[in-house]
């Protein structure tokens, strides 16, 4: 109101005229005339300013309201197209049948809203702490978070072999099958509560709050077959692994729902060639899902989880991949009949291959 009376009241007083100069009528409004109150005694010239600056400040206020709801359209129409995009592409990992349609809406509004609610305390202690402290603080919060919240919409989580897991806080890179968007929740609900960080596809930044707060943990994002993407991976690995943080990842890259008669998808070697780099024991673990897991009427069946013997990385990423591999996988071709995997063969191998 006070820079609107600067800016339109000599306005006012000049097209007001008077015998007065615009000058002396200026000083005459700002010491009679007030915004927000309309007095007896204003004169005509008075009326006249109020009801401009009135009208100026309801503009603004209209623009302001205009410019709130076009933000806070374009924020549900981000996330309205992130939970779209998130339930087709789990329509298409190779469930036979999928009608908890509403227990995965709520699912992935859970995961977005909660992480966007944990960015602002995880933003402070990062500014105020430090970045070490703010990433293990951002795993704090995503790990009693989703420790709760995953048992409450897919049921148990039951983990067996518990005996093999290293102290929470020892760095550890910790690699299991991936099926389904539900893993991420298993890393999360291990027993011995590790502060671990994770490797996502970089597109995973754009999903509005939830890659924010990856990012925030530390998290590792890489790109798929661009170049550089390993060393970048072991680079920043390292790092996370001296600062005390564990990192989780799914050396099978994409989600694929194992098949009777087929073979499985193999391990990229990444996360074996960080295990070698950084010296640390690599902890498999194998998620097995129920048949009816998606279809399933009444309360939710739960996750299996099997954790393996921790593995030492030795000096050969190739030997470490086949060993742990083989741990993750012989469990799940066991109970899904599923096949022995085909070695995962870079696609610039196997186009030099086919021209050969």
């Amino acid at each position: 109101a006070s820079y609107a009376r600067r800016r339109v009241v000599p306005v006012a007083c000049r097209a007001a005229g008077g015998g007065r100069s615009p000058k002396r009528q200026v000083q005459s409004v700002e010491l009679e005339f007030s915004p927000w109150t309309r007095y007896p005694y204003m004169g005509p010239f008075n009326r006249k300013a109020a009801e401009v600056v009135e009208e100026v400040v309801a503009i603004e206020a209209e623009a302001m309201s205009t410019a709130v709801m076009a933000v806070l359209g374009f924020i549900a129409f981000l996330y309205g197209a992130t939970v779209i995009v998130f339930l087709y592409q789990e329509s298409k990992v190779g469930w036979k049948k999928i009608t908890r349609w509403l227990r995965n809406l709520v699912f992935v509004f859970a995961m977005l809203a909660g992480a966007t609610v944990m960015i602002i305390p995880s933003l402070v202690v990062y500014l105020v702490g430090g970045s070490k402290k703010g990433m293990h603080f951002a795993c704090y919060l995503m790990r009693t978070y989703f420790k709760v919240m995953g048992p409450i919409l897919w049921g148990p989580f039951t983990f067996e072999g518990t005996e093999n897991l290293p102290d929470g806080s020892t760095p550890t890179i910790y690699c299991a099958n991936h099926q389904s968007s539900v893993d991420f929740c298993t890393i999360f609900c291990l027993p011995n509560g590790p502060p671990a960080v994770s490797v996502a596809k970089s597109s995973m930044m754009f999903l509005p709050g939830f890659g924010q707060m990856i990012s925030l943990m530390g998290g590792i994002m890489v790109s798929r077959g661009k170049k550089g993407t390993l060393a970048m991976l072991l680079e920043i690995g390292v790092q996370r692994l001296k600062s005390g943080l564990s990192v989780g990842i799914f050396p099978q890259g994409t989600r694929t729902v194992p098949k009777k008669g087929e073979p499985l998808r193999g391990f990229k070697i990444g996360c074996f060639k960080l295990a070698v780099e950084g010296k640390v024991p690599v902890v498999p673990f194998t998620i097995i899902y129920p048949d009816d897991f998606m279809c399933s009427s009444g309360n939710p069946p739960g996750v299996k989880v099997i954790i393996h013997p921790r593995v030492e990385p030795g000096d050969d990423a190739d030997k470490l991949m086949k060993t742990v591999e083989k741990l993750v996988l012989d469990p799940l071709m066991k109970e899904t009949g599923a096949l022995a995997p085909v070695p995962y063969v870079p696609k610039k191998k196997a186009e030099a291959k086919k021209s050969d």
